[in-house]
């Protein structure tokens, strides 16, 4: 019983995450199918951090990566623009989507990167050592820690021996901290806001303890956000492990 109430409240979490998301990237009518003009070099400041661009730069070393959770695309471009010729980008909100195909017009890279909407199944219907490389980033700290377990078990599958993947997290927030900033975490890392959950917080041993099983954290970094002060949100430099 308890199994099943926990899988309903999954359910129902990734449920609103989605509208959340496709509410995020939804964009006036007009606009869907407009391209505005980039100059040539604008794609170097797409990332929200320096280290997540070099991050995501070496992905370009390979051959057909996966960024799952695009969000903009803005990881999927940078590793097209930085040599990758096959870049598959994925997110669960449709809006989300279309916004990285246009964004990749913007771009040049529409011929490198291939986009689907991510539903639920997706993962599993990847073949089994597809890809060379992947990107997620916050993305697994702020769904349900069931669908964060599952895509990091289906990662390991879907990408090669010795392959690099890299994960980006927000900050850990303690109970403490969150009571000092007038909120609540549920179940001691929980944090929902308008009834959507927003972040699951864990540390980084807990992290670690999560993907190491599968992979072998080669590196560890930390940075920030624009007009963040402190180095906080999490960046996992993986490599998968030898069977």
């Amino acid at each position: 019983k308890d199994d099943m109430m926990q899988n309903d409240r999954a359910v129902q979490d990734n449920q609103k995450l989605i509208e959340f998301w496709n509410r995020a990237f939804s964009m006036p009518e007009e606009q869907e199918t407009q391209i505005p003009d980039q100059h040539e070099e604008d794609w170097k400041e797409l990332a929200p951090s320096e280290k997540l661009f070099h991050a995501a730069c070496l992905l370009g070393r390979r051959k057909k990566v996966l960024d799952y959770g695009c969000g903009s695309g803005w990881a999927a471009i940078i590793a097209a623009k930085s040599g990758c010729p096959d870049v598959t980008a994925v997110d669960a909100a449709p809006a989300a989507v279309q916004a990285a195909r246009l964004n990749a017009a913007c771009y040049g890279t529409e011929d490198r990167t291939r986009f689907h909407c991510a539903a639920s199944g997706w993962l599993q219907s990847v073949p089994a050592e597809t890809y060379d490389g992947l990107f997620c980033s916050n993305v697994l700290d702020v769904i349900p820690p069931e669908t964060a377990e599952e895509i990091v078990r289906e990662s390991a599958r879907i990408v090669r021996r010795d392959s690099p993947v890299i994960i980006g997290l927000n900050y850990c927030l303690s109970p403490e901290a969150a009571a000092g900033k007038g909120l609540e975490l549920i179940d001691g890392n929980r944090l929902y806001l308008d009834g959507v959950l927003r972040l699951v917080s864990r540390t980084d041993e807990e992290w670690t303890q999560l993907l190491s099983p599968r992979f072998t954290v080669e590196r560890l970094e930390h940075f920030a956000w624009p007009g963040e002060t402190k180095e906080t949100r999490r960046l996992f430099l993986l490599r998968k492990q030898e069977d």
